[in-house]
């Protein structure tokens, strides 16, 4: 099968590997559309997120965790029903026996393995083998780039619950690619209001406003932290979520919020580190919660995007056959051509 690796910072070559086979447990997935995630771009540019680099893999490096595909076979023990359906992949693989799993937290269990994040391969290949508990059935409505978004939006429902996002509340969303724009799509049905948008890019801007943002905000010519504070009666937003990761909006998160709110850090920075105002945070009595991955919410994304008939396809702006993945990751990684999700179809 074919399978794109990246051999370094900013290089992919379209190699061969043998088509893999289902263990028990597992299915054979025929994998029809990935996502390019933000910390695939950080991947690609940097060679590293968080302190893991490309060396890590111990070989061939495949990224993509943003998946979706038709089952061609089930491995021993799974449901033989499973073979033929289309299904959204579950990236992270939680070992489910540790303290946090059993306490409902499996996104921090600190045994796990995640799709495209060394040492585990990822899904920029024809075939992926993946436990088939993680391998969601998909309504024949929900077209494939809705499917490849079902991972942010799952994110951003546990971000929402991790806030106690409540209605009638100002919000502020920092940043405006995907991770944003998800964010977006659910704060516009929650019932906040003002909902304030920031972002360097117009044309996000734009599908931000037309998705449920209420007032847009280029930091090039706004003064982010005052017309926030304008508009949501001097004193700041009750829920801010920073989803951009760079220093100017970790230092914005504090200054825009309102004592006593609550901020969600979204953005993974370049630098491993995270830089604000302690001052401001702390005589607010700001509540700064990591949004770290989804947390048992990929159903209830599901489950929202068809009842609510949630537009997730509008932001797969851009699509590339996997012999093009080096184009689609710099295209994303350089925002050219309006691209706010980049989907490769191997």
């Amino acid at each position: 099968m074919k399978q794109a690796v990246l051999t370094a910072a900013g290089k992919f070559e379209l190699g061969d590997a043998p088509k893999p086979s289902p263990a028990s447990g597992e299915a054979l997935v025929r994998v029809r559309a990935v996502g390019v995630c933000g910390s695939d771009l950080h991947m690609f540019r940097e060679g590293s997120i968080g302190g893991i680099t490309i060396q890590d893999a111990g070989g061939p490096f495949v990224p993509g965790h943003e998946c979706v595909g038709v089952v061609e076979e089930a491995g021993p023990g799974v449901q033989p029903s499973l073979a033929g359906r289309r299904v959204f992949v579950e990236p992270t693989i939680n070992c489910g026996r540790c303290r946090w799993c059993l306490a409902g937290v499996p996104n921090v269990c600190p045994h796990q393995r995640f799709l495209g994040l060394p040492p585990q391969g990822g899904c920029l290949a024809e075939y992926l083998v993946h436990p088939a508990r993680l391998c969601t059935p998909l309504p024949d409505d929900i077209d494939d780039d809705t499917a490849a978004l079902l991972e942010p939006l799952a994110i951003a429902v546990h971000s929402l619950d991790r806030l106690g996002v409540a209605g009638g509340c100002p919000a502020v969303v920092l940043g405006a690619g995907t991770m944003g724009l998800t964010h977006v799509l659910l704060l516009a049905r929650s019932g906040v209001a003002p909902l304030i948008v920031t972002d360097l890019l117009d044309y996000r801007l734009e599908l931000a406003r037309q998705l449920g943002a209420t007032r847009t905000l280029n930091p090039t010519r706004d003064d982010v932290v005052a017309v926030c504070r304008e508009l949501t009666g001097v004193h700041g937003a009750d829920f801010v979520f920073e989803c951009a990761g760079v220093d100017e909006t970790f230092g914005q998160m504090v200054e825009v919020a309102a004592p006593a709110g609550a901020v969600g850090v979204v953005g993974i920075p370049v630098e491993d580190r995270l830089a604000f105002k302690h001052s401001a945070a702390r005589r607010k009595g700001l509540d700064v919660r990591m949004i770290r991955r989804a947390n048992r919410t990929f159903d209830r994304a599901l489950a929202r995007t068809i009842a609510e008939k949630l537009p997730l396809g509008r932001l797969a702006t851009h699509h590339w056959p996997l012999a093009q993945t080096q184009q689609a990751h710099e295209t994303a990684a350089n925002y050219r051509d309006g691209v706010v999700k980049a989907i490769i179809n191997p």
